[in-house]
């Protein structure tokens, strides 16, 4: 059976992310300061969401497509609802990660320090110290940014994409260490939404139903 923590990441297409994004760090890799600067401003902006709600349409490997929505309050929660007939459903709260498969009706605990999600969530967003920056672009009015692990650049990477101006995530694509990639396109990006708390509660559908039912 594929170990719940990859299918977990594999379905948020940010597998390689895992420990990627989620590090303190101590500086940049050797950029340009144009570029540092640069990574500084994306920085500032992923620091600057607090809420945050979307659509997303995710495109596996294999070329299947999932869609759904994205809800992010930082620091520390997020809400993944996957459009039926899935019957996924992924809570970041109180610094874990819940997942729950309703087709098989199994729900798995996860530290969100060894998920995907834990840069999204932390205090203060950094791409440095762990992680180098191995490329960054700008092309057609977007910027793409490509980061991996320092000490383990084989692990896979993970490439940000975000409209210039104004600064915004649109985008994201992720290369395993198998060389596999799974994209993910957000859309009806909004920030200026107040989520009700219990949006982030856990209430374990195999008790109180699932939330489509």
């Amino acid at each position: 059976m594929l170990d719940r923590r990859r299918f977990v990441s594999r379905l948020l297409g940010l597998g390689a992310a895992v420990s990627i994004l989620g590090s303190s760090g101590v500086g940049y890799a050797a950029l340009p300061p144009a570029e540092e600067a640069l990574i500084g401003r994306i920085e500032a902006y992923l620091d600057g969401l607090e809420n945050l709600e979307a659509r997303f349409t995710q495109i596996g490997p294999d070329g299947q497509l999932a869609t759904g929505t994205f809800y992010l309050s930082r620091p520390g929660k997020l809400r993944i609802d996957y459009d039926p007939p899935s019957k996924l459903l992924l809570l970041a709260t109180d610094w874990r990660l819940i997942f729950y498969d309703g087709s098989i009706q199994q729900v798995t605990t996860i530290p969100l320090a060894q998920t995907p999600l834990g840069f999204l969530l932390a205090e203060k967003i950094r791409l440095e110290g762990e992680v180098t920056v191995r490329e960054l672009r700008r092309n057609a009015g977007e910027i793409a940014v490509t980061v991996a692990r320092s000490d383990a650049p084989d692990q896979g990477s993970v490439t940000l994409v975000f409209a210039e101006q104004p600064l915004e995530l649109r985008r994201w694509t992720v290369i395993d260490p198998q060389g596999l990639a799974t994209r993910v396109i957000l859309e009806d990006m909004r920030t200026d939404v107040a989520f009700d708390p219990a949006l982030f509660h856990w209430r374990d559908p195999r008790i109180f139903g699932f939330p489509e039912d």
